[in-house]
């Protein structure tokens, strides 16, 4: 009995040094003081890196009515991660060295507008999410880096998606209220990619890379990063799991700053887009900015942080929320690490860096999750403890979302609170003018209803803005009143 006990131990002390190194292997800084319901076992199964003829072929994830997500009462906070990471596995699947996404997916552009990829992957847009002056560019180097260079976007859908945008936009055109209530498809996919010009790289031998057009040039370019954004069943909102190349820009340092000063970012390495030879604050990833260089991110795996406690052991205190903050980090950072022990090749450069997603456990049926999104409208992103984002209720990509990784407009990093949290939800809802529909929760959709009226790229762009602007002047409003 003693002997299967010591035993048992062991497995335990192995089982604790295994995960202590996350996917990027980064030394974990901390412990957390809130972890009580932390879980080390969200894993990857080996069957998702299966190789025929030397090439991986991961299956689809199963995300219909046979699926973990029927049951919105069960289905729990790992199967979310399981689907992201799957997903963006079966999409970069390779036949000849394309991924399938490229090969298989329509390109458009934000007016919902099909693109020819003949020649290589379109690349027009500079223009982050939330606005349309926000650009992302590498900084000036000292010597060694090629040259400065502008982040470029690209959109993709499915058939699936694409085809219902088709079928409900000339209706929305005519008469708004008659696609309430009305819901993606299960197995509805939109990705959005980030990509530069890979001469501008050091290296970009650790990059996925392929031919694109830049402004009508061809021109080879580096993915940097991808949202991969699908409807589950019973998630008509979608589930938003977003993807980087794990070295990118540093991450701010919890433990040398205080809850009353910011310490600056520095780096002892030039990333892509932060020179080792400056210093960054958070005025840095402000909004409002215009071009951004020099950038960082802060919150790991997009799951906010209040502060960090110094002493003999650095304690992170997560913000509380919606979501339990120490069992979601833990569960990305350890399927992060499965995949990194079994994925081969290029993709094992790229990290999941969270996702985020309503829970609608009670609300059984499309009209009932649709009628729960209407009402939620503009507030959708609520995150404050008691409501229903879940997941990375802070969650962002450090090449689209750069700027708001602790609100829209920060006075420091510490002394942030939920109420002034930007996520996913936070500009795309339902609410789109004085009409609401799950529907509009794609800006793609909702561009191209716009175009229809008649609208061009720029003005589409312009009233996004403004709506983004808009909601969030509600939301705050309605959050001060409670």
């Amino acid at each position: 009995m003693k002997t299967t006990k010591m035993v048992l131990f062991f497995i335990i002390l192995i089982s604790f040094g295994a995960c202590k190194k996350d996917a990027k292997g980064e030394k974990d800084n901390y412990t957390t003081a809130n972890n009580s319901n932390a879980s080390s076992d969200c894993l990857a199964p080996a069957n998702w890196f299966t190789i025929v003829n030397n090439t991986r072929q991961t299956p689809p994830p199963n995300e219909g009515p046979t699926s973990v997500f029927a049951n919105n009462q069960t289905v729990t906070n790992c199967d979310f991660h399981q689907w992201s990471w799957q997903k963006f596995l079966w999409l970069t699947n390779e036949t000849n060295g394309t991924p399938f996404f490229i090969n298989n997916m329509i390109q458009v552009n934000a007016a919902g507008q099909k693109l020819d990829p003949g020649n290589g992957i379109v690349l027009t847009d500079t223009a982050q999410a939330s606005g349309s002056t926000d650009i992302l560019k590498t900084p000036n180097f000292s010597s060694g880096v090629p040259k400065s260079a502008t982040v470029y976007y690209s959109i993709f859908m499915d058939k699936l998606m694409y085809g219902t945008m088709l079928k409900y936009g000339p209706i929305a055109k005519s008469d708004s209220t008659k696609v309430k209530g009305i819901t993606f498809p299960v197995g509805s996919l939109e990705l959005k990619t980030s990509w530069i010009d890979a001469s501008a790289l050091k290296d970009a031998s650790s990059y996925f890379v392929t031919q694109g057009v830049i402004n009508g040039v061809k021109t080879k370019v580096a993915l940097l990063g991808m949202h991969v954004v699908g409807v589950v069943e019973n998630h008509p909102e979608f589930v938003w799991a977003t993807f980087e190349h794990e070295n990118l820009a540093p991450a701010y340092d919890w433990s040398k700053a205080t809850p009353t000063t910011d310490a600056p970012v520095t780096s002892t390495v030039d990333y892509p887009f932060f020179n080792k030879n400056t210093t960054a604050t958070v005025t840095n990833i402000t909004s409002g900015n215009g071009i951004y260089t020099d950038v960082f991110s802060v919150y790991k795996y997009g799951v906010p942080v209040e502060k960090a406690m110094k002493g003999s052991h650095n304690v992170q205190l997560f913000m509380q929320t919606s979501q339990n903050g120490s069992e979601n980090l833990n569960n990305i950072r350890t399927i992060n690490q499965s995949v990194k022990t079994q994925l081969k090749g290029i993709w094992n450069n790229y990290f999941y860096n969270g996702s985020l997603w309503i829970n609608t456990a009670g609300y059984n049926g499309t009209p009932a999750q649709a009628a729960l999104l209407d009402s939620l409208s503009y507030d959708l992103s609520n995150s404050a403890p008691g409501k229903l984002t879940r997941g990375s209720t802070s969650a962002y990509n450090i090449t689209m979302e750069t700027y708001v990784q602790v609100g829209f407009s920060p006075s420091s990093i510490h002394g942030n609170s939920v109420s002034n949290l930007v996520n996913c939800f936070s500009c795309h809802n339902t609410s789109n003018n004085s009409t609401n529909s799950p529907l509009y929760i794609s800006h793609v959709f909702t561009g191209y209803v716009q175009n229809l009226q008649g609208l061009n790229r720029k003005q589409i762009k312009d009233e996004h803005v403004k709506e983004i602007v808009k909601q969030f002047n509600l939301r705050q409003k309605l959050r001060a009143k409670k």
